[in-house]
């Protein structure tokens, strides 16, 4: 339901880890009021502020009497930086020792495992939109160096597209899984079908589309795309797609919520967005994180035991 407790708490912890990572946000910033996010969500302000409750219960913000909500400040916090896990950092060095594996050694072993290597990956994607934002992920997230390609022009060239031939790994959607892991398969390379999130259908817009939301992407194709990922979450008649080039982004409406592709950010440079501008979302699960990681785990093992005389 849109206007569930839990809902409402897991779209604003994950719009505020986000801000934290990205530095758009820092400890002691001020953050939206309730009713400010009522009106966004199409909620009670009563149900906000009980989401703001269970986030200040976690240490993540601060409820100031008549003063607001702020970002909770962190002792010792460097500015800019994501409030540390400390329980979880704890039970990963005591696992690290479990394995004789001591404090002092356990991050050199985690850089090493991930950077011995300079992995490349390829996107194969069924849009631009939808290439550019996986392979800026995997960039970001990963620590690879990321292509993307079109799957129509992957199966009408006569040989493999150079970013294809010098990837280590082969990413693609679901959509394209079968003929993919067999082209990879073909080229001797391994490939990753990666999954979206679940809870992007049914965190954060399930909520804003008891509202009209637009969202602006860099070509038509994409839009249907991201049209029929939502065609069966509650309110999808809300969502307004602008295409970039050919619609005019000045009649989105002042404070509208807004999700602005990646590749159309890259493109909009300095135009403004009249919309409120919704933070970037992580579009691959965990689920499939595990698996990217646990590839590019695998093969720098592989080169430090090569290393070893």
């Amino acid at each position: 339901m849109a206007d569930d407790p839990g809902i409402l708490v897991e779209t604003l912890r994950t719009r505020l880890l986000r801000g934290l990572q990205a530095a758009s946000i820092r400890g002691g910033d001020r953050l939206p009021s309730a009713r400010v996010l009522s009106r966004e969500f199409g909620v009670d302000h009563r149900l906000v502020l009980a989401a703001y409750r269970v986030l200040a219960d976690e240490g993540l913000v601060q409820l100031r009497p008549r003063g607001g909500i702020y970002v909770a400040a962190r002792p010792g916090e460097v500015q800019g930086s994501p409030n540390i896990p400390e329980s979880w950092l704890a039970q990963l060095l005591a696992e690290g020792l479990a394995r004789e594996i001591q404090a002092t050694d356990l991050h050199e072993l985690l850089r090493r495992s991930t950077e011995t290597l300079r992995l490349r990956a390829v996107v194969i994607a069924a849009t631009a939109d939808q290439g550019y934002s996986i392979a800026r992920e995997l960039r970001e997230d990963f620590g690879l160096e990321a292509d993307a390609v079109l799957a129509d022009e992957v199966r009408a060239a006569a040989r493999a597209p150079l970013p294809v031939l010098r990837a280590d790994l082969v990413v693609t959607i679901t959509d394209h899984a079968d003929w993919v892991r067999e082209y990879a398969a073909s080229l001797r390379k391994e490939a990753c079908v990666i999954k979206v999130r679940p809870d992007l259908t049914s965190g954060e817009f399930v909520m804003l589309l008891r509202r009209p939301v637009y969202a602006v992407v860099a070509s038509r194709d994409f839009g249907e795309t991201l049209r029929n990922f939502f065609k069966d979450a509650k309110g999808v008649e809300n969502l307004h797609l602008m295409i970039l080039g050919e619609d005019d982004l000045s009649t989105i409406p002042v404070g509208a919520p807004t999700y602005v592709t990646q590749r159309a950010r890259a493109q909009l440079g300095d135009v403004v967005v009249p919309g409120h501008m919704l933070p970037p979302a992580r579009t691959i699960c965990s689920e499939s994180a595990r698996e990217i990681f646990t590839f590019i785990v695998r093969e720098n093992a592989r080169a430090m035991r090569r290393a070893v005389p």
